[in-house]
């Protein structure tokens, strides 16, 4: 029994240092053809391309793209609900706390609620940007 509680306990550690605290973040790459674009994440200047934007996955996002001699290009960074990880969690952590079908239900149920109202249950998309930009006439 006590070996069970030792696995059980080091697997909810595992999982509270991979989650994390704070903003849940995505990385997105972002390169340009030709190269040295400037990318601005909401307004704010944020990297030369070819890079990767962190976004937070609480919100929508608009990328804008631009570069000397060529139009400006706007993209919406979307985020999708993707509970396939809370529902895991929920899952891990119902049976942890005992295994009762009923339990895992509540357990799955305030895991994809924490995960929805942090924002690490949505996933950003498109999760890679590659744009060819267009010179100016």
């Amino acid at each position: 029994m006590s070996k069970q509680i030792a696995t059980l306990s080091a697997i909810t550690i595992c999982i509270l240092l991979l989650t994390g605290c704070g903003v849940p973040k995505q990385k997105i790459p972002v390169s340009t053809n030709p190269l040295g674009a400037t990318v601005y994440a909401d307004g704010t200047k944020v990297c030369t391309t070819p890079c990767a934007v962190s976004l937070d996955k609480q919100s929508d996002h608009l990328l804008t793209i631009v570069k000397d001699g060529y139009k400006q290009e706007d993209l919406e960074i979307t985020r999708q609900f993707m509970p396939d990880e809370a529902i895991r969690d929920g899952i891990i952590s119902g049976v942890l706390t005992g295994g009762d079908p009923k339990e895992i239900g509540q357990e799955v149920a305030k895991e994809v609620d924490e995960q929805e109202r942090s924002g690490e249950a949505y996933e950003l998309r498109p999760d890679i940007v590659t744009i060819t930009l267009t010179p100016k006439k």
